[in-house]
């Protein structure tokens, strides 16, 4: 037995169909962006993957370095990394460490006394030419400056895991950890290097008249206190210092003219030239 619709409902259900149909199509739409999306940020995580792995930072001969000390046979430096070039290098965005108001400090340690020696980089110190003392700071803060924000569409992004922003966060936090000084006791004929962390100011380009204070722990728990004045510019890199040598050329002496001097007369005598052999 057939049923007659009536105009208006088959109306209804042709409108009924063409709407499911419409949220079909916009659905596989969805799902089609969504797989594009997904194939650029694993392209995007691939290539912040690839990107070069910091290099590895020799450690010089004590002389080499510019700001360096001696105390009961324990020798330090330390080494600012101030400019881009530099950071760039080291870290990972390191190109931003200092817009950012970071500054790594590179801290050389050789115990050539007879005991052993402690070293702990919570005990540095900056201390400005005002006088305003800034501590080092943890990785994690000094992370926190140099972190890129993740917006809301970067949080747990896509099926790889994460955003461009938070892998790039990533690489930048375990290239601080990685290199920061660590606390140690140094046994005697030993070395050491690490980095330690300062908030910089704003805009600051110059560290002349700065200073890095710190103590270290000897034998017999004497304490050793180290004042180490440093300089730099982000514009001028500081050259190295070049090392004293015995039988340095000595300064020009007076040069012996190679012609006649002529010389004015006085009492209207006129000009009186003298030979070099005079």
């Amino acid at each position: 037995m057939f049923r007659i619709l009536r105009p208006d409902r088959v109306g209804n259900r042709m409108g009924q169909l063409t709407e499911i149909e419409n949220q079909r199509r916009r659905g596989n739409m969805r799902l089609q962006g969504m797989k594009r999306l997904s194939g650029l940020w694993l392209l995007a995580l691939l290539a912040a993957g690839c990107a070069r792995a910091p290099v590895v930072i020799p450690m010089e001969p004590m002389e080499a370095y510019a700001f360096r000390q001696t105390q009961g046979g324990v020798r330090v430096a330390v080494d600012p990394f101030f400019t881009v070039e530099r950071t760039r290098g080291a870290f990972h965005g390191g190109e931003e460490f200092a817009e950012k108001g970071l500054l790594p400090v590179r801290a050389i340690i050789e115990n050539a006394s007879p005991g052993d020696v402690t070293v702990n980089p919570r005990d540095f110190q900056l201390i400005r030419p005002s006088g305003q003392t800034e501590v080092a700071l943890s990785t994690y803060d000094a992370f926190a400056r140099v972190r890129i924000p993740v917006g809301w569409w970067g949080l747990g992004a896509g099926v790889v895991g994460g955003s461009v922003p938070a892998y790039r966060n990533e690489a930048r936090l375990k290239d601080i950890e990685a290199r920061a000084l660590r606390e140690t006791t140094l046994h005697a004929g030993t070395s050491v290097s690490g980095f330690v962390y300062f908030a910089l100011a704003e805009n600051e380009l110059n560290l002349a008249g700065s200073r890095v204070v710190f103590p270290l722990r000897g034998p017999a728990n004497r304490e050793m206190v180290y004042e180490i004045p440093i300089a730099g510019r982000q514009d001028i890199p500081v050259p190295p210092r070049r090392l004293d040598t015995a039988g340095s050329t000595p300064p020009p002496g007076p040069v012996t003219p190679e012609g006649p001097a002529r010389t004015e007369g006085t009492g209207g005598r006129g000009v009186i030239i003298r030979s070099p052999a005079q």
